[in-house]
């Protein structure tokens, strides 16, 4: 009689301790897919920025190098300022 009271607790307790390490699984899995997402929007956003600063040393550059015209009063090629 003991042993079936003490087989019966006994799978109460592995059962309940199945449940919990359920828990912490599906926990586990939601933070990891949560740190993907914020890692998937940094490494959106750190492109984003790269793009913006190429765009904009390109139109610095542009404006320095690119935008060569001739002089109206010596009709050679002059740097834009």
């Amino acid at each position: 009689m003991w042993e079936l009271i003490h087989n019966q607790h006994g799978s109460t307790s592995t059962a309940q301790q199945l449940a919990q390490m359920q828990q912490k699984l599906t926990s586990i899995g939601e933070k990891e897919r949560i740190l993907r997402e914020r890692s998937a929007d940094r490494e959106a956003h750190r492109y984003l920025l790269d793009a913006h600063r190429l765009l904009a040393r390109e139109s610095l550059l542009g404006g320095q190098v690119l935008n060569i015209s001739p002089s109206e009063t010596g009709g050679g090629n002059q740097l834009a300022a």
